[in-house]
């Protein structure tokens, strides 16, 4: 008979060879010990299962690049540990990308959340048109509810056309970011 060493190292050469049964038997030798060995790390039983099942998984999916020379053992808790640590690692970019992701809304966005509430649409559109500085305000108002020309709002304000047109470009920009951070709040509802 075999040591175990060595008959664990010629299973894996069937596993890489695609033997399903030789891939059981490393299982049933070995998911107590690597089931406990992840468990040491993580603690968290759900996020244990998944993280073991994805181990067992990924040597399934590279078995036909895995080559074990020395010792079986060795081999199999390194690829745990390493498989566990970038586990760990994702875990943590993903919590800083959130961390960055919440950190890139304004106290304005965060008060928007507060105040969200679907009926209130008309209401936040309002309140961010009054947020405007008051000549562009009045520009956009005399376009959009009085349906005034540009020559007539001109004329209305004495100032140039250029100066009407320069006040509604930016308005309408100023509203179209509003109403884009609006949608992309509403689309992470």
């Amino acid at each position: 008979m075999l040591d175990n060493n060595s008959d664990d190292i010629s299973l894996m050469g069937e596993v890489s060879k695609g033997s399903v049964a030789a891939f059981n038997t490393i299982y049933a030798r070995y998911s107590e010990a690597v089931y406990y060995t992840i468990y040491k790390k993580i603690k968290d039983k759900t996020e244990v299962d998944d993280v073991f099942q994805e181990f067992f998984a990924s040597v399934w999916r590279k078995r036909a690049t895995i080559v074990v020379n020395t010792s079986f053992k060795a081999w199999l808790f390194t690829s745990v540990r390493n498989h566990v640590l970038n586990h760990l690692l994702q875990v943590a970019r993903k919590e800083k990308n959130q961390l960055a992701y919440n950190e890139g809304f304004s106290e304005a966005d965060h008060e928007f959340e507060g105040k969200m509430d679907v009926t209130g649409l008309p209401e936040l559109i309002n309140g961010e048109i009054e947020r405007l500085p008051e000549k562009m305000r009045l520009v956009w108002q005399l376009r959009k509810e009085k349906d005034m020309s540009i020559a007539e709002i001109s004329a209305h304000l004495n100032s140039s056309e250029q100066t009407v047109k320069n006040q509604l470009t930016s308005a309408n920009k100023r509203l179209r970011l509003f109403l884009s951070k609006l949608h992309t709040f509403l689309f992470l509802l």
